[in-house]
């Protein structure tokens, strides 16, 4: 018997008995759905997460401040260290060669007055070099010059969002804002950033709510100082450092660790993340994580292939005087073998194609729910579906070589 006709027989065969065939498929169904969610979710958060390393950069270390209290502070001012300032910076730039830039961020929360408006903001002050070391963008006017930064010049680049927001159709550049008794004028306006997802477990905020001046223009003309005021403990709250091509994160990390220890009498008020390293380690949770799921849906396809092979054994059954009746007319065994094995691997394909629709909406409906990113390679698709119809035909083995092997006079008497 030709392929073609075992492919119809089987498929015949397999729609005399719809709901039972449903039945069976639904192990196959479950599982590759499963590997296909779960693999999405996995590709969505490595892709998320990438994405959020091309915002730090790949040479990229970021310097934090952290807010210390109580005793560990009155420790801090005993021994005179001040947090992150910016003569950290300048040592820093001075001692370790292999730092290509090295620019401080300052945050602080006003309202401001334009147009009528009052939000509030992060007023940003940043030194030089921000946008090369931030990987943000202009969309209209210009940032900082070199000029302005050294002179204090009251100066402002506003994020995308709050520009919206306060001027709406308006141009924004060439306008005037008002933070505190200080007036600054716009001079650009950035690209939209979004708040970012945190992926690589580095603090994020919503930098299109952001209002950028120069460093110098926030430390000296809108700062209130001293420092013995424990809420102007630190006097940046960062520093972005830009490593040379060629030289080991790891190592300059360490030696940037090093250099700030000493200059903050080993107090813990600071602490330094390097974005490629959490990178990896997110990487090789998440490694772990698609193992684990992997192993979960593989046994859902376990379990369908064991049914498929119930199915079968108790198709054998139902069918031996059919069986008996096709040897007697001058079937072979191998064409037995193939009736059933196509049977199986036609219930796998079913279910395997199923499967594939049913993950792909799991993912759309995990993305849309809960906000999560997700992504279907096609890779993840294929495999499920040639894993499938693998265990259709290693289950659908044993019931196939057991109808092949009946007795044709015996399977004629059987009732």
């Amino acid at each position: 018997m030709r392929l073609t006709e075992q492919i119809i027989t089987g498929g015949t065969g397999l729609l005399d008995h719809p709901f039972r065939t449903f039945l069976t498929m639904l192990g196959i169904i479950f599982g590759v759905g499963a590997v296909i969610a779960m693999v999405s979710i996995g590709a969505g958060a490595e892709k998320e997460a990438l994405e959020e390393l091309k915002k730090f950069g790949d040479s990229s270390i970021r310097i934090s401040s952290v807010e210390i209290q109580g005793e560990r502070l009155s420790e801090a001012l005993k021994k005179q260290a001040r947090g992150l300032r910016m003569a950290d910076v300048n040592s820093i730039l001075s001692t370790c060669p292999f730092i290509d830039m090295a620019v401080p961020e300052k945050i602080d929360e006003y309202s401001f007055y334009s147009f009528n408006n009052k939000p509030l903001a992060k007023i940003i002050g940043v030194g030089e070099g921000f946008l090369p070391a931030s990987r943000f963008e202009i969309d209209r006017g210009r940032f900082f010059s070199a000029f302005e930064q050294e002179t204090a010049a009251q100066v402002a680049v506003l994020g995308a969002g709050i520009a919206a927001e306060v001027f709406g159709e308006v141009e924004a550049v060439g306008q005037v804002i008002q933070i505190e008794r200080i007036r600054l004028k716009i001079i650009g306006v950035m690209k939209q950033q979004g708040s970012g997802s945190g992926k690589l477990a580095i603090k994020r905020r919503d930098h299109d709510r952001d209002v950028y001046i120069p460093i110098k223009t926030s430390l000296q003309r809108l700062e209130k100082w001293p420092v013995e005021d424990k809420d102007l403990y630190h006097e940046i709250n960062s520093i972005w450092v830009e490593i040379k091509e060629g030289y080991d994160l790891l190592a300059a990390r360490d030696r940037i660790a090093a250099i700030l220890k000493r200059r903050h009498a080993e107090i813990d008020d600071f602490e330094i993340q390097v974005p490629l390293e959490i990178l990896q380690q997110s990487q090789k949770t998440q490694n772990l994580f698609n193992l684990v799921m992997a192993l979960i849906a593989g046994i859902s396809l376990l379990v369908g292939g064991i049914g498929i092979m119930n199915i079968m054994l108790a198709s054998v059954n139902e069918r031996t005087r059919e069986i008996g009746v096709r040897r007697a007319l001058g079937a072979s065994k191998r064409d037995i073998v193939i009736q059933f094995l196509v049977e199986a691997t036609l219930i796998s394909i079913l279910g395997g194609l199923i499967g594939i629709f049913a993950g792909i909406g799991t993912s759309w409906l995990i993305a849309l729910y809960t906000g999560w990113t997700t992504a279907v390679p096609l890779s993840s698709v294929l495999i499920a579906f040639f894993v499938s119809i693998s265990v259709g035909i290693v289950f659908g083995s044993f019931p196939a070589a057991k109808a092949s092997a009946l007795d044709p006079v015996k399977a004629l008497r059987y009732e």
